[in-house]
């Protein structure tokens, strides 16, 4: 949703933001701009929320933050952060140090504190903490982009036992707080059994609903060995589900064969389920047991097989995908109602070395390729091609564009290339058009004698809807490494926003810049470390005088003399009207009018505005 100063039909006194209701949904509308009128701070400048050098903790008397102990932000699409920290002072001791706050730099409310009693006081009387009185909260960064925090860790209180001594809670963008989930509670599946995983969550993706998929082990009632003791649930304050559970018939086979679930790579967006699993019994041979399920396509309450090593690659003749020692995984998956993921393939025409990778699309039993291995780079004319992802920076947003970082192989597949500039920063548009935003070894823009360094690994992109990408590298000035944070949208280009030995964080010169990065993704299929609007948050210390920061800044683009068209190519056109119907029923940048919810007025901004922009 793009930034705009909204009328409220309620604001919360404790500093929630502002918040308007219809009878589907609670959908909090972006306040950051009249937070930032508000404090003197203008767009595209950075505004300093919270600092280790403050000499009080909001809403605790006596209480001093401890250095070194805030954790990776994360901000809602009304401007709200996130965060967990460590306190101390008089009083303070293990048991109760830990809190959760949520704010800006307008107000902070606590949400949660070792110590105190959980959310909804279920159970009655618990706290937060194990029974040595340590270690109670979990993780922070679970956050839908409304606002609504999922909060987990050790409980304790009367009855405890070491099963019984974690749980998970939702407290929604209102303070209103439910139970979710504690350890051993029955399997929703039925049996008898029990869930002995811990519900200690960090890094969670939770919906606008509160909703969240774990995998989890099982003991008790049913439970035959290791033969099904292991399932895929979903958790929400309006119950749990269940999803698959090992040994269960595979989904679309009738031969006896089983699946046994991952437990890593387990995706949910929305009402869209994404998980990947390993094939048991039947003709399944080594060659085809990894296999990729989803609802997307399939019957109401069911899975469908996308994906399995093996199997034709649907639209490439006589290709297939190549048998790996791990199921190929889908990385921020959803693209509309298609499944991202990257594959090895083998058959007709492909070379190992040379074409025999793909990040493709999935959509309903067709594929569409978006890149594979081989292929030529815009703005690479020394020679060397596509060869690689790194899939922990490689994130679609929800209108249509993949920002991502990428290697480079010499054209005959003999390695990246010995010049050392094989790593590259690019994005592709939805309109299929790629683009190049920096390679190593260019230089970084507005800072003299310098050149980007290895790009790869470590730039933790962050991308929002409306096109900006922001991402950390090391750069090499004057013969020195020195860390920067870069933003880039095709209207303003590519910049640095901060660097290090930068003072006006902490006062003194900062020399740690952390970006939540692919991690900070939410249940609704966007950012939670730069909102929909383009809203970035981050961690920002000068490690050797022990004082850290919390602040965020607007890097918005310029607003378009056409918001219909959302890619920003120019024209209004079926990539815009996917970019609505995506979006539909949710905030965010597709929501045209502003109003909060993306829905059919919006829908008649784009047939209103079909054709060329002027």
């Amino acid at each position: 949703m793009r930034s705009s100063l909204l009328s409220p039909s309620r604001q919360d006194s404790t500093v929630r933001g502002w918040i308007i209701f219809d009878s589907q949904n609670l959908c909090v509308c972006s306040a950051l701009v009249a937070a930032v009128i508000a404090s003197g701070a203008s767009a595209q400048s950075w505004q300093n929320l919270i600092s280790t050098t403050d000499t009080t903790v909001p809403g605790i008397a006596g209480a001093v933050w401890v250095p070194n102990q805030f954790n990776n932000p994360t901000i809602d699409g009304a401007g709200r952060v996130t965060f967990r920290g460590q306190i101390g002072g008089a009083g303070i001791t293990t048991a109760n140090s830990k809190v959760i706050m949520q704010g800006n730099a307008s107000g902070w409310t606590l949400i949660a504190r070792d110590g105190s009693p959980v959310p909804a006081n279920t159970p009655s009387g618990y706290v937060f903490n194990t029974t040595t009185g340590i270690n109670g909260l979990g993780g922070s960064n679970t956050i839908n982009e409304a606002g609504g925090i999922l909060v987990s860790g050790n409980i304790n209180g009367a009855g405890n036992s070491a099963t019984l001594d974690t749980a998970a809670y939702f407290v929604d963008s209102t303070g209103a707080p439910s139970f979710i989930a504690r350890e051993s509670d029955a399997y929703p599946g039925g049996g008898g059994s029990i869930v002995t995983s811990s519900f200690s969550l960090s890094s969670m993706k939770v919906t606008s609903a509160g909703a969240f998929v774990l995998p989890v082990t099982l003991s008790g009632g049913d439970v035959s060995g290791t033969l099904n003791n292991a399932a895929i649930v979903q958790y929400s304050p309006s119950g749990a589900t269940a999803i698959f559970r090992k040994g269960s018939p595979a989904p679309g086979f009738a031969d006896g064969t089983t699946m046994t679930p991952d437990t890593f790579g387990i995706n949910l967006v929305g009402s869209k389920l994404e998980f990947g699993g390993t094939l048991v019994g039947g003709a399944v041979t080594t060659a085809d047991d990894k296999a990729r399920f989803t609802n997307i396509g399939a019957a109401p309450g069911e899975l469908r097989m996308y994906y399995r090593e093996g199997a034709p690659v649907p639209g490439m003749t006589d290709v297939f995908y190549k048998p790996t020692t791990n199921a190929s995984s889908a990385v921020s998956p959803f693209m509309g109602d298609g499944i991202l993921f990257t594959a090895d393939l083998s058959g007709a025409g492909v070379v190992v070395g040379i074409n025999d990778r793909a990040v493709v699309v999935e959509s309903s039993g067709s594929v569409e390729v978006m890149f594979r291995r081989g292929e030529s780079v815009p703005g690479v004319t020394d020679g060397p091609t596509f060869f690689a992802m790194n899939n922990t920076s490689f994130i679609p947003n929800r209108t249509g564009m993949i920002a991502f970082q990428a290697i480079l192989q010499n054209a005959d597949g003999t390695g990246i290339p010995t010049t050392g500039t094989g790593v590259y920063v690019g994005v592709r548009k939805a309109d299929g058009t790629k683009l190049m935003i920096c390679r190593k070894g260019d230089p970084v823009p507005g800072i003299a004698n310098s050149a980007f360094g290895a790009l790869n690994g470590s730039t933790s992109i962050c991308v929002g809807d409306n096109g900006v990408v922001v991402f950390s590298n090391t750069a090499v000035v004057n013969a020195v490494n020195t860390i920067v944070l870069l933003a880039w949208d095709e209207t303003q280009g590519l910049r640095v926003i901060a660097k290090q030995g930068d003072t006006n964080f902490t006062g003194t010169p900062a020399n740690q810049f952390t970006l939540i990065g692919s991690t900070g993704q939410s249940g609704d299929g966007g950012g939670t470390g730069m909102n929909a609007s383009g809203t970035l948050v981050i961690k920002v210390a000068d490690s050797a005088a022990s004082i850290h920061t919390i602040a965020m800044i607007d890097l918005a683009p310029p607003a378009s003399s056409c918001p219909a068209d959302l890619n920003q190519d120019g024209s209004v056109d079926a990539i815009d009207l996917s970019g609505v119907l995506s979006g539909w029923g949710n905030p965010g940048s597709a929501d045209i009018n502003d109003d909060g919810v993306v829905d059919g007025q919006d829908l008649s901004e784009v047939f209103a505005a079909w054709g060329t922009c002027g």
